[in-house]
């Protein structure tokens, strides 16, 4: 299992011979050294070394990234993500995984006491990103361009089978008369479901095949890819109650809306971009050589982040 994170994980082994480098003779003069500038704020030698504490499993520049980001983050979504939001989210998703949680977060390097920072840093994270969508990606353009492609909600039997052979007789059966039609709702009521463009649990092959059935007609056999396990499932459809969205593209502007944000959430060009600008923004410098590509991975956005 692993926890949503949003963040561009930073492609680098661990750098725990940074750490040796770093500290020297361990004095107070080396605790003090800077590692990281930025506007306001600094992180310091002992400031790495009381996260490696907290995150002992952790990859010395995934601590930098992350200290850097609480930062500035905090800065301007501090307000937002509050003690309170974090300790709801976090008891949303101890409940969610009941006594698997404990496993799951030693499978991520975390423990109880560390998830809750853990979860603030990506809700900042989160709220960064949130904010840049909101403010910059609901243009007109963009929100014509979710409009061509979105259909509104569905009323559909869903059914799966696992071998096309399998498929093909179901849907022969179905199709027979209406004794077949009735037996296999009957059989399949629990996949009955409500769905539009947006969904994540209907596949897009199964999506598009959908859309174009009226009430009570059938789907061919459909078959679809998982693009985690590639395996190929093969899918009937029947239509209960479909839907035309009409010319009114306003009606539709929260859905589109979701379309867009879900979207940009998935682009990895878009999502380093904005995390680029705050670095900019807050003239955050690398002032350690050891850690001189921290964050090399937004220098193609951001010519202002240096290495001194």
């Amino acid at each position: 299992m692993k926890f949503k994170k949003l963040s561009l994980a930073i492609a680098t082994v661990f750098a725990g011979a940074a750490l040796v480098t770093l500290s020297g003779c361990s004095n107070n003069d080396s605790a003090s050294k800077d590692i990281i500038t930025m506007k306001g704020d600094t992180i310091r030698v002992s400031d790495l070394y009381n996260e490696a504490k907290e995150f002992p499993s952790q990859p010395t520049n995934t601590l930098l990234q992350n200290l850097t980001f609480d930062k500035i983050f905090s800065k301007e979504f501090g307000k937002e993500v509050t003690d309170k939001k974090v300790a709801a989210q976090v008891k949303d998703i101890k409940s969610q995984y009941g006594d698997q949680f404990s496993s799951a977060l030693q499978q991520q390097g975390l423990t109880e006491a560390s998830f809750t920072p853990y979860m603030r840093t990506q809700m900042l994270e989160q709220a960064a990103i949130d904010h840049d969508i909101k403010t910059t990606q609901y243009t007109k353009a963009n929100l014509e361009a979710a409009w061509k492609t979105y259909h509104p909600d569905v009323t559909a039997y869903v059914v799966s089978e696992t071998s096309k052979d399998a498929a093909t007789k179901a849907l022969a059966a179905a199709k027979k008369d209406d004794a077949g039609k009735a037996s296999f709702e009957k059989t399949n009521a629990s996949s009955k479901i409500t769905f539009n463009s947006t969904s994540t649990t209907v596949p897009a092959e199964v999506q598009t095949a959908a859309f174009k059935l009226k009430n009570g007609e059938f789907s061919d056999v459909i078959e679809a890819s998982d693009a985690s396990t590639g395996s190929t499932s093969y899918y009937i459809v029947e239509m209960v109650k479909t839907s035309d969205k009409g010319t009114d593209m306003n009606k539709y502007k929260k859905e589109l809306q979701d379309v867009i944000k879900s979207q940009k959430e998935s682009d990895t060009t878009y999502v380093s971009g904005v995390i680029a600008s705050y670095l900019k923004k807050y003239n955050v410098t690398v002032k350690e050589t050891a850690f001189s590509n921290l964050f090399s991975q937004f220098t193609q956005t951001s010519s202002s982040l240096s290495s001194n």
